[in-house]
């Protein structure tokens, strides 16, 4: 795509980052559940008196939580292939303002009010500056 992306594509492109984080921290509260259960599972294994069951609750649980690990530690790699390329990216930025705009949304996932506040600017002034720059980046991608 290159020069020829225009700037709601390089702001979909951009958020990519902060979109597989949050799939990141869903596999990770997905994982904790399993792992809760999993303690439930548990005291069946004791002796004590439980319902009827097939005995392979345990088993189970286990080979959740194993998928749950392993797609997990995937989104974590791809989260870090992503942030990589928008680092690349953010790299051709030479104005430190705007570097520090386009860093602090993309991979810090800040609201246009937190940057504003933080970097003591007016809102519609970081709002001007982030278009600008985005504009300008050139993005090399192969989706």
């Amino acid at each position: 795509m290159g020069d020829a992306m225009t700037y709601e594509e390089k702001v979909a492109w951009l958020r990519r980052y902060q979109q597989s984080l949050h799939r990141e921290r869903e596999l990770a509260a997905e994982l904790e559940q399993l792992h809760s259960r999993a303690c439930k599972v548990t005291p069946a294994l004791t002796g004590m008196p439980s319902g009827p069951g097939d005995g392979q609750s345990l088993l189970r649980a286990v080979e959740s939580i194993v998928q749950a690990q392993q797609e997990l530690k995937a989104q974590i790699n791809v989260c870090g292939a992503i942030r990589r390329e928008i680092v690349a990216a953010l790299e051709q930025v030479t104005n430190a303002r705007d570097y520090e705009i386009l860093r602090r949304r993309y991979l810090l996932g800040q609201r246009w009010e937190e940057i504003a506040v933080e970097m003591h600017y007016k809102y519609q002034h970081v709002c001007r500056c982030h278009r600008a720059a985005v504009a300008k980046l050139v993005i090399e991608c192969d989706t």
